[in-house]
């Protein structure tokens, strides 16, 4: 069989007047490679190509990037909501939604995750630091490679199955925002120390699966349990690469 094409989210990065263009960190596109898988960037772009995104790619991982424009969760920006980009939110929210219809598997990673949360109808937390009473440290201070704080797992989940059933694991942390109210058909599959959703997948298929830390950059600096995330992910992708073509 021949690997799958991952699609990987992009998003927009200006570094002067004459250099700006789509960005995808390095890391995820090692972690994918090591994983089995074919990358493929996709681009910022309108809904007829997302269309064609949806039919290309044998699965997606949302990337990390910029917030979420809170208007799609109904609520105005609080002074701790930084950047967003509105055409990136609107074209992830179509493909994750064509992905779920068409039976492709999503891995969201920090903001990905979110994107994935609020296109099933849920809502974020704009800024922890000022939302929370006691937050721990989810903007870490070390080099992304290292982890910095500990996360639970929740049991009968497929995380927990995936990292071989360890009930708590360290992880790296590079984000503001987080999971306020669950969207539809989604549950807790991990959680930090001060309540934060670190975590999520599907109760009824194994499809969509999100953290809100970096595995990439992990698996990058070495980390063989965080190679585990992108292998089960590319080997779902297998699957139902097979399954569809055999409709």
């Amino acid at each position: 069989m021949t690997k799958p094409i991952i699609g990987i989210t992009s998003g927009f990065v200006k570094l002067s007047n004459f250099s700006e263009g789509d960005y995808a960190h390095q890391d995820y596109i090692t972690s994918l490679i090591k994983a089995g898988a074919v990358p493929l960037i996709l681009p910022i772009a309108p809904g007829p190509c997302v269309d064609q995104y949806a039919e290309l790619c044998d699965g997606f991982l949302l990337s990390g990037g910029c917030d979420v424009n809170p208007q799609y969760f109904g609520e105005d920006p609080s002074p701790g909501c930084g950047v967003f980009d509105t055409e990136r939110d609107e074209a992830e929210f179509q493909l994750v939604r064509l992905a779920i219809k068409k039976s492709k598997p999503v891995f969201g990673i920090c903001r990905g995750l979110q994107v994935m949360n609020v296109a099933l109808g849920g809502t974020l937390i704009q800024d922890i630091p000022s939302e929370l009473d006691h937050p721990i440290q989810h903007e870490q201070k070390v080099p992304r490679r290292q982890g910095s704080h500990r996360v639970s797992l929740e049991k009968e989940t497929q995380l927990y199955k995936v990292l071989k059933e360890q009930e708590s694991i360290v992880v790296n942390s590079l984000h503001h925002q987080s999971i306020d109210r669950l969207g539809d058909g989604l549950r807790t599959a991990a959680f930090s120390s001060d309540g934060i959703i670190e975590a999520i997948d599907m109760t009824d298929n194994g499809l969509l699966m999100g953290v809100q830390w970096h595995p990439e950059s992990m698996t990058a600096g070495g980390s063989e349990l965080m190679l585990d995330l992108f292998k089960h992910f590319v080997d779902t992708c297998k699957e139902m690469k097979q399954a569809n073509s055999e409709v």
